[in-house]
């Protein structure tokens, strides 16, 4: 009993070694001398609990070796990209490095705006205050994560504010309400197209859909109501904002299947998550002009870096299914490419503010804003999903940093 117990953890042993042989290598390896080996070393532990213990415990420290290897290779490739990277498109080349260091990393610019917004609750306390039957329902819109409301509505909210006048305070309150609403609409679809590749990506499966909790049916209702409530808002607003709002109404619907027919669908989503600016400013001035525009570009180019960072986190997974993106497209020039959307973001912020007549506290602040994104680029670990997310949640934050901008340089 002993000795087949002994030959079933030399078994075990000698499959789970963590090394990958070619069989040529398989076949060379003599069973024989492989059990006196394991043999000689049993004898040298005392017992097989004490040899399976050390092996483990190399294992572990092999495994240690690994990661700080792959640690030091990692950091020492971006430091060399910091020197050099005038020389092939990198981030740092573009701006003096000193400035750039004085800039707050993604981590401190989240923890300031974190302070300055737990004092509202998050998107977990409120579905918890709803009842339990409806959690599923909430969270098929997502508004336990309330980022994708935020990056929807602060295009609107720039729109709103660049408009000539005073800032109507109720009309942003109805585009903020509109967002989640659309977001929600916009996640449903999304899940409702998506339900077969959700339960094969780790991150999805989960999703009410994917998981059973919601049915088709009554994801489709919910739907439903999500946009009647959003055709309540569009039709209370001129007839132009409701021409707007109903083709955006076909990019959201479209949007999903766009990652199955293109690279690109972060533009896609791009041109649709950033009408708003367009909307927005409609309703206030009931007019278009060269500034919505300039904002509305500059909302794409901005989509376009932070959606394609975002979507590195699943470029595995997406591999696997089939899922196109700009993170699969771009690949090792992710951050060159990004790079140049941010400045092309950057001019286009440029020349809204010169179109909108704002003042100078304006063009120093979206400069800056600009740089901080750069600086993002430079630091964002694109094989890191921890990394990437942080680096996506920033942008929430810098998007309300081009709000304040503009409501402050319409004063000075």
């Amino acid at each position: 009993m002993i000795l087949r117990q002994t030959r079933a953890v030399f078994h075990i042993a000698t499959c789970c070694q963590g090394h990958i042989h070619t069989s040529t290598q398989l076949a060379a390896r003599d069973p024989r001398k492989e059990w006196e080996k394991f043999s000689e070393g049993i004898r040298k532990k005392g017992s097989v609990k004490n040899w399976v213990r050390d092996r483990l415990q190399q294992q572990r420290e092999e495994n240690s070796r690994t990661f700080e290897k792959s640690k030091r290779e990692y950091e020492k490739k971006r430091e060399e990209r910091y020197r050099n990277s005038a020389g092939h498109g990198g981030v740092e080349g573009d701006l003096p490095e000193k400035f750039l260091s004085l800039l707050p990393t993604p981590a401190q610019f989240n923890e300031t705006f974190d302070k300055a917004l737990s004092k509202f609750p998050d998107g977990a306390d409120i579905v918890k205050k709803f009842p339990r039957k409806y959690w599923p329902f909430l969270h098929l819109s997502r508004v336990d994560k309330p980022i994708g409301s935020w990056l929807l509505f602060l295009p609107s909210a720039w729109g709103i504010c660049m408009a000539p006048g005073f800032i109507s305070l109720p009309l942003l309150g109805l585009f903020g309400v509109g967002a989640v609403l659309m977001r929600g609409a916009g996640c449903t679809i999304n899940d409702m197209y998506d339900i077969d590749l959700d339960k094969q990506v780790i991150r999805t499966r989960d999703r009410p859909l994917a998981s059973g909790q919601v049915s088709k049916e009554e994801a489709l209702q919910w739907l439903a109501i999500q946009l009647g409530l959003s055709s309540l808002i569009l039709f209370s607003l001129n007839t132009q904002t409701i021409v707007l709002g109903f083709f955006s109404l076909v990019l959201v619907g479209t949007y999903p299947l766009m990652k199955r027919v293109t690279d690109f669908p972060q533009l896609y989503l791009g041109l649709t998550f950033n009408l708003g600016a367009l909307m927005g400013y409609s309703a206030a001035a009931g007019n278009m002009g060269l500034a919505p525009l300039c904002l509305y570009c500059a909302g794409i180019c901005w989509t376009m870096v932070y959606d394609t960072i975002y979507a590195h986190q699943d470029k595995v997974d997406d591999m696997k299914v089939g899922v196109r993106s700009t993170a699969l497209r771009f690949g090792d020039k992710t951050i060159q490419i990004c790079t140049n959307f941010v400045s092309a973001m950057g001019l286009s912020l440029l020349l809204a503010g010169l179109a909108g007549g704002l003042g100078p506290t304006y063009f120093i602040s979206t400069f800056l804003t600009s740089c901080m994104i750069m600086k993002g680029l430079s630091l964002v670990d694109l094989n890191n999903p921890r990394s990437c997310w942080e680096f996506f949640i920033m942008n929430r934050n810098i998007g309300i940093v081009i709000l304040l901008s503009i409501i402050v340089g319409k004063i000075i």
